[in-house]
C-alpha cells in the first residue's frame, strides 16, 4: 500500500493514536514524516514531562477521547463542531482527518525552534510559526491537496491562540474577532486542538488539577464565533 494511503487510513481509525504507535513502531511513521526522530529528541522542559512526539500522541489521544464522548461538547454547539469536522476537505478527506493530522503535527516546529538560555532553560519560542512552514512542504510531500495544506497550516500555525488566550486572560471581542478573521471556521479546530494541547499536557505536570476552566474558555470563544462573530457577517 502507497504511504499516503496508510496515513489517510490511519487518521480515520477511530483510534489514530494508537494506529500511529504502531506505524512508529514498524518504522512506517518515520518514512511518512521523517521529523519524529528529531521531535523525539526534544521537547521536555518547564512545561512538558515528555517529548514532542510522545506529546503529540497524548495530545492525540486526548482529543479521540472527547469526541468519543457524546456528552462533552454543549447541546448549543454539538451540531456545529460536527458539522465542521465532517466537512469534505478534499476527495473524501474530512477536516476531522486533517485536524487529527494537525495535532500530532502541532510541535514539528520545535526542534528547529529549541534554544536554551544561559540558565540552562529550554525554549521553543515561535516554533508554531516554524511549524507551519513545515507542514506545508511535508503536506506537499505527502500528496495532499492545496486546500488539505491550507488547513494544516492553519492548525499547526495558529495552536496557540487558546493558550495565549488563558495566560492573557485577555478575551475580549477585539481580540476575539481578530482570531475569528483569520481563522474563520477553523476557529473550532485550532480550539480543539489547543484544548487537547492544553489538557493532555496538564494531566502529567498536576493529575489532580481542575481542567474544568480549559473547557469553558474552549466553549465561550466558540460559542461566541458561531453566536456573534458569524451573525455579523
Amino acid at each position: 500500500m502507497e504511504l499516503n494511503k496508510i496515513l489517510i487510513n490511519s487518521l480515520k481509525c477511530k483510534d489514530t493514536s494508537e494506529e500511529f504507535k504502531k506505524l512508529d513502531n514498524d518504522k512506517t511513521l518515520e518514512q511518512l514524516i521523517p521529523k519524529i526522530n528529531e521531535m523525539k529528541e526534544v521537547g521536555e522542559c518547564k512545561y512538558h514531562v515528555v517529548n514532542c512526539f510522545d506529546h503529540s500522541i497524548n495530545a492525540l489521544k486526548e482529543f479521540e477521547d472527547i469526541i468519543k464522548d457524546e456528552n462533552f461538547f454543549p447541546s448549543h454547539l454539538k451540531d456545529r463542531i460536527w458539522n465542521y469536522l465532517n466537512t469534505n476537505v478534499d476527495h473524501g478527506i474530512t477536516k476531522l482527518d486533517i485536524l487529527k493530522l494537525g495535532i500530532f503535527l502541532h510541535d514539528i516546529g520545535k526542534p528547529d525552534a529549541k534554544t536554551t538560555d544561559e540558565n540552562g532553560r529550554v525554549r521553543f519560542k515561535g516554533h508554531e510559526k516554524i511549524g507551519g512552514d513545515i507542514v506545508i512542504d511535508l503536506g506537499r510531500s505527502l500528496g495532499l491537496s492545496q486546500s488539505a495544506i491550507d488547513t494544516l497550516f492553519k492548525y499547526v500555525r495558529y495552536h496557540m491562540f487558546l493558550l495565549v488566550f488563558y495566560k492573557k486572560n485577555d478575551i475580549s471581542q477585539e481580540k476575539l474577532f481578530e482570531m475569528f478573521d483569520t481563522l474563520e471556521d477553523d476557529t473550532i479546530g485550532a480550539m480543539l486542538l489547543g484544548y487537547a494541547d492544553i489538557v493532555s499536557t496538564r494531566k502529567l505536570l498536576n493529575p489532580n488539577e481542575e481542567i474544568g476552566v480549559i473547557k469553558t474558555y474552549t466553549e465561550f470563544i466558540l460559542t461566541n464565533y458561531e453566536y456573534r462573530y458569524k451573525r455579523l457577517k
